[in-house]
């Protein structure tokens, strides 16, 4: 079962769905995560009555459990580690912990707790009430055609028609793997990782993807032992192989014993604070925690879809305009991580402007035209995507790798420049760790693929984005000069070493 070793209220006991004073809205949106909200504000802004159901803390998880408390988690170290950097700051640092401690643990949980609000969603269940919108808390599931049933812990329960769409913004969840044994002990998943305000002796991470390497990093700092095992041949499987090699290097600096390409076959309790894993390599080891880290899966079980004929699995099908292919109509939209499409924050915010201005539109009976890059169609999903890593060193990405365009057929012109120049030096002496590329599609010479590799280089990649979105040509690029001395210098480095 999930560890957790404090007392976090899920379901405050505002705003219960006997407390409406309306049962018909024009939206309905499920989920008040980044995506749900952004969205909500939309509609409500342009005269749509708009109420939001939510079955937990408002907010979603982003605030409350995954991107900002993991990045406050993370934060004191990557400034720690730019002092330890610096001549000046370094000798003091050694003075201050001869014995070569890391961070104030409680410290940075204090500051965590306070980043999240002490997991109290006022603050943003307010900001949507002050835009005019309605809030519910409770579970929602589709009854029909544009009508939710929403219903809370005490059974209270409410249904709510809407006059214009119904928008699923439910977010994700963890995926569980089935492993003999796991029944049998106590684990934690992503959540009770970045809510924790303890330190196991022995943390066993499963699952090299994000959430596993940003989680070794962080625990892998604080002085215990980690170990992270992965199915994969090599850590980060869908960021270039160069990025995923550095990152290892980083974590096993840290003393982070990195286990690839094995798995875990059988779990078994030693005793109340330990387990035993044996792994499909033959290898046995024990732990005090396991965290699985073995991806994420659509919230949109029990929510009554398939009840209405709409196909959920593999995952739910949208339009451009973000309408679920497979509903009868224009009545029904997906955002966020709840269609699959790319489950990060930003392209769930990205996804709700679409969808609303869709929405708006379509309740003012205009046409609608799904062109890319116009306000109806979330063209960046596809292969735009921009994705900042969190570990120590930074992996910042967007657009296509290198395998990616030689898979489409791509002539792919591969750039690639360590980070030597004085920008860099000013920031770390000679000793900057850093690493960057370009993907460049040599037959138009437009940029389409971008990686940059090091401390604090996801501040980097939007002029990246930027680029490649705008399908700015690479020697115009030229035009667009770095300032001297600084990180941005990357990107003269980059244009040095493209020959143009």
């Amino acid at each position: 079962m999930p560890l957790l070793k404090r007392n976090i209220p899920l379901h405050p006991s505002n705003h219960l769905p006997l407390s409406l004073s309306r049962k018909t809205y024009d939206v309905i949106v499920l989920g008040s995560g980044p995506a749900g909200r952004r969205l909500a504000s939309l509609t409500a802004s342009a005269k749509l009555g708009t109420v939001i159901v939510e079955n937990e803390l408002f907010g979603g998880d982003c605030p409350f459990w995954a991107c900002i408390p993991s990045k406050a988690l993370l934060r004191p170290n990557e400034a720690l580690g730019a002092g330890r950097q610096m001549g000046g700051s370094k000798q003091m640092i050694q003075e201050c912990t001869p014995d070569g401690s890391t961070i104030d643990v409680q410290g940075v949980f204090k500051r965590r707790d306070g980043i999240v609000q002490g997991w109290d969603d006022t603050i943003l269940l307010n900001l949507s009430l002050d835009q005019g919108v309605d809030v519910v808390r409770g579970q929602g599931k589709l009854t029909g055609v544009k009508k939710v049933e929403v219903t809370n812990l005490d059974g209270n329960q409410v249904v709510l028609e809407a006059t214009q769409a119904v928008v699923l913004a439910t977010g994700s969840e963890a995926t569980i793997p089935k492993i003999e044994g796991l029944d049998q002990i106590d684990w934690w998943t992503s959540r009770e990782a970045t809510a924790a305000n303890f330190v196991p002796e022995h943390l066993v991470i499963l699952g090299g993807g994000v959430i596993g390497c940003e989680m070794a990093t962080f625990y892998g700092s604080l002085g215990k032992r980690v170990t992270l095992i992965s199915s994969s041949k090599r850590l980060l499987p869908r960021c270039e192989p160069e990025a995923s090699e550095l990152v290892k290097k980083s974590l096993t600096a840290l003393g982070v014993e990195v286990c690839l390409s094995t798995a875990i076959d059988k779990l078994s309790k030693v005793d109340k604070d330990k387990f035993k894993a044996d792994l499909a390599s033959g290898d046995h080891l024990t732990g005090s925690v396991l965290l699985l880290a073995t991806g994420r899966r659509a919230s949109t079980q029990d929510l009554g879809l398939e009840d209405l004929g709409v196909k959920v699995h593999p995952k739910l099908e949208v339009s451009e305009s973000l309408c679920v292919a497979t509903a009868t109509g224009k009545w029904l939209y997906a955002i966020g991580d709840a269609n699959g499409r790319n489950p990060m924050t930003h392209m769930g915010v990205y996804q709700a402007r679409t969808a609303g201005l869709a929405i708006i539109a379509r309740s003012r009976k205009m046409a609608l035209v799904e062109e890319p890059f116009n306000d109806f169609s979330a063209t960046a999903d596809h292969e735009m995507v921009p994705q900042i890593i969190f570990t120590d060193p930074h992996v910042a990405m967007v657009g296509l790798t290198a395998a990616q365009a030689e898979a489409k057929g791509l002539n792919a012109k591969i750039v690639a420049v360590p980070f030597m120049f004085p920008g860099a030096f000013v920031h770390a002496e000679l000793n900057y760790e850093g690493w960057a590329q370009w993907v460049i599609d040599e037959d138009t010479k437009i940029l389409v693929g971008a990686t940059i590799v090091g401390r604090e280089a996801g501040d980097l990649l939007h002029a990246s984005t930027v680029a490649i979105v705008g399908r700015i040509p690479v020697p115009k690029l030229w035009h667009a000069v770095a300032s001297f001395p600084s990180m941005s210098e990357v990107y003269t480095a980059l244009l040095m070493a493209s020959g143009y």
